[in-house]
């Protein structure tokens, strides 16, 4: 006599994590903040993420790609990516500092870093998982609650990342990355001691929405020779 046929199995969906939960919750979530903080925050978009010739597997592992530079060019600088507060945006990512970390960081250290890493990461990519980054840094109020960030200046850092004129000259360089830092972020850094360059910098203006204001471009040495 046959048996009854048993109903298909459901797919289970697992979990992968490391051996210890308590080192899981240490490394992904960040340090408690302030409910009110005046400090640095950072956004980056992938341009061009949604190419059609682009499934969903390969968007995973761009973003995946995306976060494994960003947390090596983080190392690198000397910024605790783990102490961060993080927001995925699907094809980018927010990045809140601690106000205890100099600003002027966020700049040409950084971004110097992020752009080799993506230089070293380009040589071995094809065409598939290529991708290129605009990043903005600005630096001023977060408001912070048990659903995440939000302030004016948010509002303005995403204001700089998706002007026009920035995507237009990130475009027209075809630099691996391009930074639009804002204008009292820079104006605060290259008083400073440190490592900021200002001939490395130019000044665009911008307009997005309602947004009018002056901001800082910085590309890489090699695009500017070219343009």
């Amino acid at each position: 006599m046959n048996s009854p046929a048993q109903p298909p199995r459901r797919p289970t969906l697992r979990i992968i994590r490391p051996l210890h939960d308590q080192a899981w919750t240490e490394i992904t979530r960040p340090r408690a903040l302030g409910p009110v903080m005046e400090t640095t925050m950072l956004a980056t978009d992938i341009i061009e993420f949604g190419k059609r010739y682009r499934d969903a597997g390969a968007q995973l592992r761009i973003r995946h790609m995306v976060y494994e530079l960003l947390v090596e060019a983080f190392g690198i600088t000397g910024i605790s990516w783990w102490d961060c507060h993080r927001e995925d945006r699907g094809d980018g990512a927010l990045i809140v500092a601690p106000p205890d970390i100099e600003p002027d960081r966020f700049l040409d250290p950084l971004i110097h870093h992020l752009n080799a890493l993506l230089r070293c990461y380009a040589l071995r990519a094809d065409e598939l998982m290529d991708f290129r980054l605009r990043m903005a840094v600005h630096f001023g109020y977060v408001y912070y609650d048990s659903h995440g960030v939000t302030g004016h200046a948010l509002t303005h850092l995403f204001r700089l990342l998706e002007a026009p004129a920035f995507k237009k000259a990130v475009a027209a360089s075809q630099a691996r990355l391009g930074a639009i830092v804002s204008d009292n972020l820079y104006t605060e850094a290259v008083q400073h001691v440190g490592l900021v360059n200002p001939a490395a910098y130019t000044p665009l203006r911008l307009t997005c929405k309602e947004t009018r204001s002056r901001a800082w471009l910085w590309l890489p040495a090699e695009s500017r020779s070219r343009s």
